[in-house]
């Protein structure tokens, strides 16, 4: 409960983006979308915003425009013109009473719930982090364009050459920060919720990630209901994405276990380094990744067997 009342007013109004406080589904393919917010808006815990969200999932049809970060996928906040600022207040569905989300499920037998809720738990606080480093560089893109203009203005002699600003070093910290927390994110999301939650052995970090999915894979998805399989399916389609070449994984490890790639505007190669801004976008993208497959393991737990339905069937 805490960490969900920090999520909202921590960060509301504190200089992030309302698209980072949003549910992008980006990531959430289509045919997915739909029953993920039917799943999780009874858990939402402000009731306001619950009622709008159920508003917003009646009237939405199967009608969904392209998703774009920094705007509503929802067609009846469209409609109402609801802006931006106001609606990461609604259409967060992250923002949920977690301690009811295993309420009248069948929970495998197996399940270490103990290990789950602390993952549940360090998962949040991570996403908190993440959604921290993004609050702390916020400021300095306004600093990083003054400074941009206040040099073009001035006379420059031309044998002085400008090597490096220390508030491009303070942004490029605050992304890399990010990265890394949002690389953990997904070692937490593997081993701490879905480990536990199906009592599986545990992964050996020593193979690749490839390959950890899938072992992940093999061990849970004959347990899976249709519904539950096309939820997990988009998860582990979006969890090979990180391992692609360039992709999370590689940055990550770049920076703890090689020599780290830096901005152009930094260290980096003058030419063929990642701008600030490139970094920036790969980071806002790589965390509505991890957000958006969170979702889809809530989703994946909500749509199981639940402990009603064993009885009248005589399970």
């Amino acid at each position: 409960m805490i960490l969900n009342i920090a999520r909202v007013s921590y960060f509301t109004n504190a200089g992030l983006s309302p698209s980072q406080l949003s549910t992008s589904m980006v990531f959430v393919k289509e045919s997915n979308r739909l029953a993920a917010a039917k799943l999780v808006q009874p858990l939402i815990s402000n009731e306001n915003n619950r009622r709008l969200m159920s508003r917003a999932i009646d009237e939405q049809g199967e009608q969904w425009e392209q998703p774009e970060l920094g705007k509503s996928i929802w067609n009846y906040f469209h409609r109402l013109g609801i802006p931006a600022l106001k609606n990461q207040q609604i259409d967060d569905l992250l923002q949920l009473d977690y301690l009811r989300l295993l309420d009248g499920l069948d929970v495998p037998n197996t399940a270490d719930v103990t290990l789950f809720w602390g993952g549940l738990t360090d998962f949040l606080a991570n996403s908190w982090s993440i959604l921290e480093e993004f609050r702390l560089a916020s400021p300095l893109v306004t600093k990083m364009e003054t400074d941009a203009n206040e040099s073009s203005q001035q006379p420059r002699d031309p044998r002085v050459t400008r090597l490096i600003g220390w508030t491009d070093m303070q942004f490029e910290h605050h992304m890399l920060n990010a990265v890394l927390r949002l690389r953990a994110g997904w070692d937490k999301l593997a081993d701490y919720l879905i480990v536990p939650y199906y009592g599986l052995q545990t992964i050996s970090k020593k193979i690749s990630w490839p390959k950890r999915v899938d072992r992940l894979n093999q061990a849970i998805s004959d347990q899976l209901n249709p519904q539950q399989k096309r939820f997990w399916e988009n998860i582990l389609e979006n969890a090979t994405m990180i391992s692609k070449k360039g992709g999370l994984r590689d940055v990550r490890d770049f920076e703890l276990h090689k020599i780290a790639l830096r901005s152009r505007e930094t260290l980096g190669d003058k030419q063929s380094a990642p701008s600030l801004k490139q970094l920036e976008s790969f980071a806002v993208i790589e965390h509505h990744r991890l957000q958006d497959s969170f979702l889809l393991f809530l989703s994946l737990i909500l749509s199981g067997p639940r402990a009603s339905e064993l009885l009248v069937t005589g399970q």
